[in-house]
């Protein structure tokens, strides 16, 4: 048995790295495919998983980018792969290889596409999680459901997601979390001290950086980045992370507070290490989303639609575009703090387990 396993961005690396330290255990080969879509920090997890890189890397596309471009590469990246996996997959034994995707982002979809023109049997990890919304997160929610129509074998991440795909007539193992989980459980137990800027503060985080919110509905996230500023304590600080065009609008906010700390790229541990400290954090991302709920962390969705339930009715909610929800969620975010989630489930086991037994 071989696996290949073909990822795009950080997130997705968090996700398969308790997998691949599954198979390290049990010494079943892999290998590592990273399609460029965004730089992917290797050395955030280095502590987990050890010293690993790409066994096959496409070329990286540019960081200062437009929906256009971002067409283009999407475009070139898959006659690449497909041209170069094809001389890859065409010197093996297509009947004992899994070919790995995670979750919804652009570049699983062109790994799905080319893995099914080559005859690959298809592993889609966090399956099932949908808005049931084509427009948002867009166009990751179509990117999901390209994806489970190429997948031959589905892992959701949980009972809802698992009910989503009742209707699909394919090979479905419940792994109860996401694999980030045990990422997760590393991490948050990594002594890893905050900013100077932030010590002895009180602050929250913010974070807008969806690009169907900040390309497509700028008029939009202005407002909500200005509700959210307006409506938040003013003694507190708040922490931005720093997307170009996120802080672009921010600055174009008339009669916003002064204490706004825009905050550099920092380390998987190191975030969630601010997430923590934090009073509670609003963002548009459901990867934040999902490490709020661990945490038990406070969490505004920025979002109409989101694709996971974890934490809703508890310590997550749903902004709606809504301001009397966001104005609600202010005044009284510290009744909304949770225990944080403990379980001794391994996700990743059940992933393998499953595929050794498919096998």
């Amino acid at each position: 048995m071989k696996i290949y396993f073909f990822i795009g961005t950080t997130a997705e690396l968090i996700r398969i790295a308790p997998i691949i330290k599954e198979l390290k255990k049990r010494n079943i080969e892999y290998k590592l495919i990273t399609s460029g879509q965004v730089g992917i920090n290797f050395k955030d997890l280095k502590g987990y998983i050890g010293d690993i890189k790409p066994d096959i890397a496409f070329k990286e596309k540019e960081r200062k980018s437009s929906p256009f471009n971002f067409f283009l590469w999407a475009i070139r990246t898959f006659f690449v792969a497909l041209i170069i996996l094809e001389r890859e997959f065409r010197k093996i034994d297509k009947r004992k290889v899994y070919f790995v995707i995670c979750g919804d982002p652009v570049s699983t979809s062109i790994g799905a596409l080319v893995a099914f023109l080559n005859g690959l049997r298809i592993v889609h990890i966090e399956s099932g999680d949908l808005s049931f919304n084509l427009l948002e997160p867009f166009p990751e929610e179509i990117c999901r459901n390209i994806n489970l129509m190429f997948a031959n074998i589905l892992f959701p991440p949980g009972k809802w997601a698992y009910d989503n795909l009742r209707s699909i007539n394919k090979p479905k193992i419940n792994t109860h979390y996401n694999t980030s989980l045990e990422c997760f459980k590393w991490a948050i137990n990594k002594k890893r001290s905050i900013p100077s800027g932030l010590k002895n503060k009180k602050y929250y985080i913010l974070i807008l950086h969806r690009q169907e919110h900040i390309f497509f509905r700028k008029n939009w996230s202005k407002q909500t980045l200005s509700r959210v500023l307006s409506h938040a304590d003013p003694d507190m600080t708040c922490v931005l992370f720093n997307y170009a065009a996120t802080v672009e609008i921010v600055r174009s906010i008339e009669n916003k507070p002064k204490n706004i700390l825009i905050m550099p790229p920092v380390s998987y541990p190191e975030f969630l290490s601010i997430i923590k400290k934090s009073q509670f954090i609003a963002t548009d991302g459901a990867t934040n989303q999902y490490e709020a709920y661990l945490i038990g962390k406070p969490c505004l969705i920025l979002r109409d639609f989101t694709e996971q339930i974890e934490g809703l009715d508890k310590n997550v909610v749903l902004y709606k575009s809504n301001e009397e929800t966001l104005k609600e969620f202010m005044s009284n975010y510290n009744r909304l703090t949770t225990r944080t989630v403990t379980t001794n489930i391994k996700p990743s086991k059940i992933i393998v387990d499953s595929l050794v037994k498919l096998f």
